[in-house]
C-alpha cells in the first residue's frame, strides 16, 4: 500500500438519474452520455497515478446497477460503495472508508470536471499542509483533500447547502483553524451553458467527451 489515496466520487450514470440539470436541453439519455464520457476520460486520465505512488478508488452511487461501470474501471482501481443520506454524508463515509487504511494524504473529486487531471491531482498532495480545495467557479469545489489527522465530518456533516453558490465560503468558515490550500479554479458540468463554454477551453486528454461534444454541436448550437 502507498501513503497516498485518490478517490473519484460518482453516481452510477442512468438516465433521469444523473446530470439531471442538463435535461433543459437534452434528453436523460443525452445527460447520462455526458457523464459516461467524463468518466472514460477519468479512467484513463488518473489510471497512471497508480505507477507514482497513489492508489486509485472509486466510489459510486446505489441508484442503479454498477455493473456496467464496474466492467469498464481499470485493474488499477479499487471500488466500494457510498453510504449516506446527504452528499456531504456520503464523502465522509468515502474519506474515512479509505483513510482507516492506513493513508497519509487523501484526495477525493467529483467525476465531471472535463480539465481536471493528474497534474492537478498531484499538486493537490504537494501542497497540502492540512486541507486542500480546488474551488469551482459556481461557488462549490471540485476536490477536497486532507492529511490523515485531520477529521472533516464537522465539514461534511452539517447544515451547509450542497450544490448551492456558498459551499466553499461556508467549507473555508469551519477551517478557520486549519492551514487550507486553494487550488486554481476549475468548472465542472451542471448546466447546458457548462458544455457550451467548455468547448473551446476543453484539453486534447479529453477524447471521449470531446468526441461527444463533436457528435452533438447541433444540440449545443
Amino acid at each position: 500500500m502507498n501513503k497516498k489515496a485518490y478517490i473519484l466520487f460518482t453516481r452510477v450514470p442512468v438516465p433521469n438519474k444523473v446530470k439531471t440539470r442538463l435535461q433543459s436541453l437534452l434528453t436523460g439519455e443525452e445527460a447520462c452520455q455526458v457523464q459516461q464520457r467524463i468518466l472514460q476520460d477519468s479512467f484513463v486520465k488518473f489510471q497512471p497515478l497508480s505507477e507514482t505512488g497513489v492508489d486509485l478508488y472509486l466510489t459510486y452511487s446505489d441508484e442503479g446497477d454498477p455493473t456496467e461501470l464496474l466492467t469498464a474501471l481499470p485493474k488499477s482501481f479499487h471500488s466500494f460503495q457510498q453510504h449516506g443520506k446527504t452528499i456531504g454524508e456520503r464523502m465522509n463515509h468515502a474519506m474515512k472508508y479509505v483513510l482507516k487504511m492506513g493513508y497519509e494524504q487523501i484526495i477525493l473529486t467529483g467525476s465531471d470536471i472535463p480539465n481536471l487531471n493528474t497534474s492537478t491531482i498531484q499538486a493537490a498532495f504537494n501542497q497540502m499542509r492540512d486541507v486542500v480545495l480546488g474551488p469551482s467557479p459556481d461557488g462549490g469545489y471540485y476536490l477536497v483533500g486532507c492529511t490523515r489527522s485531520i477529521d472533516l465530518t464537522p465539514i461534511f456533516e452539517t447544515n451547509i447547502g450542497w450544490g448551492k453558490s456558498e459551499v466553499l465560503k461556508e467549507t473555508l468558515r469551519l477551517l478557520t483553524d486549519f492551514d487550507v490550500t486553494l487550488l486554481a479554479s476549475l468548472q465542472d458540468i451542471d448546466y447546458p451553458s457548462d458544455l457550451k463554454g467548455i468547448r473551446n477551453d476543453l484539453k486534447e486528454e479529453n477524447l471521449y467527451f470531446k468526441h461527444w461534444l463533436e457528435e452533438n454541436r447541433g444540440i449545443l448550437e
